[in-house]
């Protein structure tokens, strides 16, 4: 057996090439940016009014700066949409709407409750500097700037951004393909009402799903495989064919004389990576590569698997999209003392408890053992503790939450 440190180092030296692709904007939203990007053009593209109000040349209402009122000759307007054509002279301003495009000559603008008038004339009674409320062409970045890193998910507000100067397409990382391969001729389907005694529920190929999707995963198919080394080859090689990114198969990694994930995937053209880590739950967590495909084997005990995927197989996930894998781990207080006895690293399972303006804390689960799925869906996350290491209760400790 190998230590988790040992097996984290091998998939990541193994991690699968990400591939990138030109995604439409309405299709971009939650992607991760392969590239940087950069304007196209400035912003605003053209030197607007901030108010609704009149565009004027400051040389004639520098005297409305200091109080003393000044008389104007209207010669138009200008709306958002339909510029005023002409240039503003001496003695003349132009009606002027919130967006509106500055007529030529005119550098300033003066809010319409600081006015009095009618469509021919109107009078400024007060203004502050030249330039009020105008927005210039550029101030706020100019054509070549970067505007999103490399790296960037792209949510709701780089979507606007990204409108806003002209991207129809912009390069993310593809969402990786998963093959799910359910083994076990104990299982039974979600609609199969008549379970037999010796007979199980597949929860797994539903869990796994979703928590692939919840990464960014896509499914490519899921198949459930009886206990027959034939029929395990057989589909490990179809998905492999369909050009999976991950294969990732559930049960049939331990030692038994039914389990056939691992002389499967050897059969199929697999190398193996490693097989069995000293750790609890998951011991049994195989895995293999073939022309950069990687083929997980999860053990098929629910809790081993989930905390399995969580460790190993998110991750490669992430990372495979360009996200950061770490990103929402937290230092949380020990609520009391918290042992590992054993001679594996274990996940232990624990519940994080959130107090405003106070560091989180946690408390382990009140059980652990990984065919208890309970165990995972009243936890909000993980520690991880080697074997012989006692936390005593308050100190800190590093959390993985789910």
């Amino acid at each position: 057996m190998i230590s988790i440190e040992e097996a984290q180092q091998i998939l990541k030296e193994n991690q699968p090439a990400p591939r990138i692709t030109d995604v439409c904007l309405a299709e971009a939203h939650a992607c991760c940016l392969a590239d940087d990007i950069s304007a196209p053009e400035p912003s605003p593209r053209y030197t607007n009014s901030a108010m609704d109000g009149y565009a004027v040349r400051w040389s004639d209402v520098q005297a409305a700066a200091e109080k003393e009122s000044v008389s104007l000759q209207v010669i138009g307007e200008s709306m958002a949409g339909v510029p005023f054509e002409e240039e503003v002279g001496f003695g003349e301003t132009v009606q002027i709407s919130t967006g509106a495009m500055m007529p030529q000559g005119a550098d300033t603008v003066v809010r319409v409750e600081d006015t009095d008038g009618s469509d021919q004339t109107v009078r400024i009674n007060a203004v502050r500097k030249q330039g009020q409320d105008v927005r210039f062409a550029g101030e706020e970045f100019q054509a070549g700037s970067r505007l999103l890193k490399k790296g960037t998910v792209i949510k709701s507000r780089e979507l606007a951004l990204l409108a806003a100067v002209g991207f129809d397409t912009v390069p993310v990382f593809n969402p990786p393909k998963v093959a799910l391969l359910i083994t076990g001729t104990e299982l039974t389907g979600l609609h199969d009402k008549d379970i037999k005694p010796h007979q199980i529920r597949d929860s797994n190929s539903i869990m796994l799903a979703s928590a692939i999707k919840e990464v960014g995963g896509v499914i490519s198919e899921t198949v459930t495989i009886q206990d027959n080394l034939k029929s395990t080859i057989q589909a490990i090689t179809r998905s492999l064919n369909n050009k999976a990114d991950i294969i990732l198969c559930s049960g049939g990694v331990s030692v038994g004389r039914h389990d056939h994930v691992k002389n499967a995937a050897e059969a199929a053209g697999f190398k193996q990576l490693f097989w069995r880590i000293r750790q609890k739950p998951g011991k049994p967590l195989f895995a293999s590569l073939k022309n950069g495909t990687l083929l997980f084997g999860l053990p098929g005990n629910p809790v081993s698997a989930y905390m399995c995927f969580s460790y190993y197989v998110k991750p490669i996930l992430a990372t495979f999209q360009g996200f950061p894998t770490c990103k929402n781990c937290l230092t949380a207080v020990v609520e009391q003392e918290i042992a590992n006895h054993g001679k594996r690293t274990n996940f232990i399972r624990v519940i994080i408890s959130k107090i405003p303006d106070e560091i989180p804390s946690i408390k382990k689960t009140a059980t652990q053992g990984s065919h208890m799925l309970s165990s995972i869906v009243q936890a909000d996350g993980y520690i991880i503790l080697q074997p012989g290491e006692v936390l005593a209760g308050g100190s800190l400790v590093k959390v993985f939450p789910f």
